[in-house]
């Protein structure tokens, strides 16, 4: 029985599939649609590591995620500058704090 994926795949998947005796199909991406296959991607990964937060699905989403900086060139350095500012400026996520409102004035 054949199973439709039309997704992004990890590079050696078909040879995987192959060594696994296994008949599939696969394609390039087209420049034009690659961004929109990887940020699906990435939006499997997040899921998946919110069912199983570990090690092995956190690699998942960085792998896609830094793919998708590389594709959109925002340097590794941009980020942790911008990570650090937001840090230094706005503060971590260490002490849980929950917005539950803000009173507008008018």
């Amino acid at each position: 029985m054949k199973k439709i994926y039309q997704k992004l795949v990890r590079d050696r998947i078909p040879g995987i599939i192959a060594d696994d005796g296994k008949s599939f199909a696969t394609r390039k991406a087209e420049e034009e649609e690659l961004l929109s296959y990887a940020f699906k991607k990435l939006h499997e990964e997040i899921q998946e590591f919110t069912e199983d937060p570990s090690a092995e699905e956190a690699a998942d989403v960085m792998e896609i995620f830094h793919f998708l900086c590389d594709k959109l060139d925002i340097p590794d350095s941009l980020i942790m500058a911008q990570a650090t500012s937001k840090r230094i400026l706005r503060g971590g996520f260490e002490q849980g704090i929950i917005l539950e409102w803000v009173e507008d004035e008018w």
